[in-house]
């Protein structure tokens, strides 16, 4: 019997330390990346999810993973059966399991500083630094600037869909303009404790460039930089650039208005339709088309970067289309920058993942 049990004791051993492997180092190779895809996909659906609402005016709500913790065990078994009384034809088993218990915390954003952040215009220096860190100068200030000077980014457009067409086109023809310096590393930016400038490099660029972009803005065409302001009572100098910019809640209004829904909802007057002074449907497409694109279906997508079922229809974003996977991004970060340091009064939900 003695040997039976040394048989018995070396099958489990080999058991629960083939199940061993899988914890501690183990463990965190093989649960990160499952765990760190499922948030990413989770909050990528939440922030189309507002957007797709928002065009129907429904109520924005956003829900953060805010802790993960997993409890992972392992357990051995052994057993012996045969006949009495000489136990001759001895069966032998032996086993193990591995199980995985992770615990998920969910915190609610909202509450009076959620609110202030949600609201509260995006600041300059937030601007000019994401501008800093690789973004271009363009898809920045047309998502977070609505009036620069007396050019106006479609200001109608950072609450619910207008009934007319917005302002755009001068803005969007000056943006560009500032990319083409920021591509020949004529513009580059300033960040000091008061204040905040442009500056016009005139030996990188053309002097008809240069002049170009200041003309457009209603600058001084003689100067070099341009001093970057958010207050619209301040007595402005020649180089003097007002920004009036948008809150993270006009962002994500000015982007949704062009999301795609079907004709029947149009036709059921669940959404609002922008119409020219002809009575023709504005194409919103002239505004935000080459920043993010939201298309819809009756039938699940299949290629998709993020997508959600939502009023019986599928809303998505195409995963070949480039730049607005860009906005998409852009608009994460604007997110962050602005909600990532609220600290949160709301009730945890904690769930357990049996």
């Amino acid at each position: 019997m003695n040997r039976v049990f040394w048989i018995l004791g070396g099958l489990v051993a080999v058991c629960v330390a083939g199940c061993a492997t899988r914890l501690g180092p183990g463990s965190i190779k093989q649960s990160h990346r499952p765990y760190n895809d499922s948030v990413i996909e989770t909050l990528n659906e939440q922030l189309l999810l507002n957007l797709v609402r928002l065009k129907y005016r429904d109520n924005p709500y956003f829900i953060e993973v805010s802790s993960i913790t997993s409890s992972q065990s392992i357990e051995g078994s052994i057993g012996a059966s045969g006949a009495l009384p000489r136990l001759r034809n001895i069966g032998l088993s032996a086993g193990s399991s591995f199980s995985d218990s992770p615990t998920i915390s969910y915190q609610p954003l909202q509450g009076e500083e959620f609110i202030q952040k949600l609201m509260a215009p995006v600041p300059i220096q937030g601007i000019l630094k994401l501008t800093q860190s690789g973004w271009r100068i363009e898809r920045v200030m047309r998502l977070a600037v609505e009036q620069a000077n007396s050019i106006h980014n479609a200001p109608t457009a950072s609450g619910p869909t207008p009934k007319r067409p917005p302002e755009y086109r001068e803005f969007k023809e000056m943006t560009a303009k500032l990319a083409v310096l920021q591509e020949t590393h004529g513009l580059d930016v300033a960040l000091e404790s008061e204040e905040v400038a442009m500056i016009i490099d005139s030996a990188r660029i053309t002097r008809e460039d240069g002049l170009e972009v200041r003309r457009m803005l209603r600058l001084d065409p003689r100067g070099s930089q341009v001093i970057l302001t958010d207050k619209p009572q301040r007595r402005r100098g020649p180089d003097d650039l007002y920004l009036q910019t948008r809150s993270v809640s006009g962002i994500l209004f000015f982007l949704s208005h062009n999301v795609e829904v079907p004709q029947s909802h149009i036709d059921q007057g669940l959404v609002t339709v922008t119409r020219e002074s002809n009575g023709e449907i504005f194409d919103w497409n002239l505004v935000t088309g080459d920043l993010l694109q939201v298309k819809s279906s009756p039938a699940p997508p299949i290629n998709a970067f993020v997508k959600l079922r939502y009023r019986g229809n599928w809303f998505y974003i195409e995963d070949n289309d480039l730049e607005s996977k860009s906005t998409f991004m852009l608009l994460n970060q604007l997110f962050n920058l602005l909600a990532g340091d609220i600290k949160k009064a709301a009730p945890v939900l904690t769930i357990p993942v049996g």
